[in-house]
């Protein structure tokens, strides 16, 4: 009788803790023009899959620019859909332009580090040449302008996409990151070649796996070498260019009891901004927007930032 007491309790226990620090529930999947598909392309040998969005569009309307969202380590294109709220889907309907979620091999980036502990990493997965292909289906089946391509990507999809903007420059118009930082040079397989493309991030002071600061990268137990600051990640892309001015400004608090906030450092080149940097005070590692949930153990969400919306407003996407 005790050893089952002490076994329903250990049951519940656990089943508290799961809900409490794990458990994040898939908003509803909103009204949308067009359906979503599930398409395949094989690429070095190997069949790669990802999800189409592309929103009805009138016959005298120009090429349509791509959106590319890829999605952080454990997870996939269809996840990564939910954890940014069907924003980015909502919003290609309102401003027309085409979406690609694609799925990581076994959920995970063959990204800019020399070395890291997914399979993508061991088999030197051709993620690049994945992404050129997805370019090029998406140019001969939805005639998409290839040159308004934009990439945005949350952890080690961030990762993949200082990859493509380093290691291929004028593959891509701009990426947008988060809660990602470049590695260090001694595990960095590109650097900046010529100008860097425009770039926003967004990276949060408590997150627990990438540390807003540089240092060690901890992945729930798991050494992934060290990430310089969220601040030198930037810089990297914006060293080169020899007149730029920055500006500080804190966005409009909102009393939304999640004890966060943040601050926008812009940097400008001629009346243009190159580069956005989202500090989000007390914020996780997690993608800020109004409809998803992220478990708690990842952090703090903040409430004050969009950063699907803010991402297609850099992109020049919402006109």
């Amino acid at each position: 009788m005790i050893i089952l007491s002490v076994a329903a309790g250990v049951l519940f226990t656990g089943i508290a803790l799961y809900f409490y620090w794990l458990y994040a529930p898939i908003p509803p999947e909103p009204a949308l023009a067009s359906k979503i598909s599930r398409e395949r392309i094989t690429v070095g040998g190997h069949e790669r899959t990802y999800w189409r969005y592309v929103p009805p569009r009138s016959s005298h309307e120009d090429k349509m620019p791509l959106l590319i969202v890829l999605h952080g380590s454990g997870i996939d294109g269809a996840r990564m859909r939910a954890w940014t709220g069907f924003e980015f889907d909502i919003l290609a309907d309102r401003y027309g332009f085409a979406v690609a979620y694609p799925d990581g091999y076994e959920k995970n980036w063959n990204d800019i580090r020399k070395s890291a502990p997914f399979k993508a990493k061991e088999k030197n997965i051709d993620d690049i040449g994945f992404i050129k292909a997805l370019i090029e289906r998406y140019q001969s089946v939805d005639n998409i302008n290839i040159k308004r391509v934009h990439v945005f990507g949350y952890s080690n999809g961030g990762n993949m996409a200082f990859r493509l903007a380093l290691q291929e420059p004028g593959l891509l118009a701009a990426i947008a990151t988060v809660a990602a930082s470049l590695p260090t040079q001694d595990n960095r397989l590109a650097e900046p070649n010529g100008f860097p493309l425009p770039i926003m991030m967004v990276n949060g002071t408590k997150d627990p796996i990438i540390p807003y600061d540089g240092g060690k990268v901890n992945f729930f137990g798991k050494k992934m070498g060290n990430v310089v600051s969220a601040l030198s990640t930037i810089k990297t892309f914006i060293r080169a260019r020899p007149n730029v001015s920055e500006e500080t400004e804190p966005l409009p608090h909102l009393n939304t009891g999640g004890g966060t906030s943040v601050e926008r450092l812009v940097w400008h080149e001629g009346g243009r901004v190159l580069a956005v940097l989202y500090t989000v005070h007390g914020g996780g590692h997690v993608i800020p927007q109004p409809v998803a949930r992220f478990p708690r153990l990842m952090g703090k969400v903040a409430g004050e930032l969009d950063a699907p919306g803010e991402a297609v407003a850099f992109f020049g996407l919402n006109k």
